[in-house]
């Protein structure tokens, strides 16, 4: 196999553990993933909570909009139960407390959820979150909305930023080329990537992060393709598999 990309752990060790819990994050690390991928919301009080649906229903005990909740009401709901009654005790956790939880060094992907429901002022209450841990974790800060990433960047510069995308782009590197702020890496629907395209991207600078991979066949394409990072539902097997090969 080519070099090792980094394994990131898509909302934690997500096949394991109730997404964006801590325990899927301690998990991830445990099971030897680089790092992982989570995903905010901007709570009614201003907080910043980790859960991926911009509704409650489907990972918590809750019912209707993240938004619409204050830090307090979200801790108050099981974010576990609904994978398995092992996790009932698991709450929805804020961005701050998430942070501590991993190693010097260790990549920590914020996708910033903007859309259906937008957050006004989200782009920079992550930014301020995330800038005393610049110089301790490896932070990308990565969203769909495009827009959101310049607010990011207005507020603190030295965050990279991921381009995240699931269509078919024209030209990926040449729409990164014109926006009004540095992008350090393309995410991208793993089906969609290509050594033509990571060749593209590195000889623009820019990194290819592949989500979501979670087979056997998938992620050997993606090494072969020169991607340089994974994100999987399946840190442990796609480490074992790497692991096997080396």
């Amino acid at each position: 196999m080519a070099g090792r990309p980094s394994i990131v752990a898509h909302r934690g060790a997500s096949a394991d553990a109730p997404e964006n819990t801590r325990a899927a994050f301690l998990l991830a690390m445990e099971q030897g993933a680089d790092g992982v991928e989570l995903d905010v919301h901007l709570t009614a009080d201003g907080r910043l909570c980790v859960i991926h649906d911009h509704v409650l229903d489907r990972t918590t005990t809750g019912t209707g909009l993240v938004g619409s909740k204050t830090m307090a009401e979200l801790a108050g709901l099981s974010a576990g139960a609904w994978f398995s009654s092992r996790h009932a005790g698991e709450t929805v956790p804020e961005l701050a407390d998430v942070l501590s939880l991993f190693p010097a060094g260790a990549v920590v992907n914020v996708e910033i959820k903007n859309g259906p429901v937008w957050y006004d002022g989200i782009g920079s209450a992550v930014a301020e979150r995330l800038s005393p841990w610049k110089h301790k974790l490896s932070l990308i800060v990565s969203s769909f909305d495009h827009k959101v990433l310049e607010e990011v960047h207005r507020r603190e510069p030295d965050l990279c930023l991921g381009l995240l995308y699931e269509a078919v782009l024209y030209d990926p590197v040449g729409y990164l080329r014109r926006l009004p702020y540095p992008v350090g890496s393309l995410h991208v629907w793993h089906h969609l990537v290509t050594s033509e395209l990571v060749h593209a991207a590195h000889a623009a600078g820019v990194k290819v992060l592949a989500y979501t991979a979670d087979r056997e066949e998938d992620v050997r394409r993606l090494v072969a393709c020169g991607a340089d990072g994974i994100i999987t539902n399946a840190p442990g097997a796609v480490v074992r598999l790497l692991r096997a090969e080396v």
